[in-house]
């Protein structure tokens, strides 16, 4: 009878050293596991959502030319990375979209097609 009790005080010893563990463990790797996924994200899901008219005139003048008549601005975004300062915007031509990036001076540095 001894016996039992002692193995039911051990497994009960191992059980709470078992749950501290997992409790500081956990309490430990929260903070990586929020961090991680920024790190892995697209650079623009970082974004600001501006109005249209606050996109830089230069933007704006490479919106209006002849790689993109005929397509609506949908949306605009604005992103500080590196010190720098670039703009995506969400162009529309019927069921057709893309996402195309444009640095400060309103060269193109990026297009995405979007589904």
């Amino acid at each position: 009878m001894f016996g039992f009790f002692v193995l039911l005080g051990s497994a009960a010893g191992v059980y709470a050293q078992d749950s501290t563990a997992t409790r500081s463990s956990a309490a430990y790797t929260t903070p990586t596991t929020q961090t991680q996924p920024a790190q892995d994200k697209d650079k623009y899901d970082e974004k600001e959502a501006i109005a249209v008219s606050e996109l830089p005139q230069k933007v704006q003048t490479s919106i209006q030319g002849k790689d993109y008549t005929g397509w609506n601005v949908g949306k605009a975004y604005k992103k500080q990375k590196d010190g720098k300062t670039f703009y995506a915007v969400e162009l529309m031509n019927g069921s057709e979209r893309k996402m195309v990036k444009f640095d400060a001076q309103g060269n193109k540095v990026k297009e995405k097609d979007k589904m």
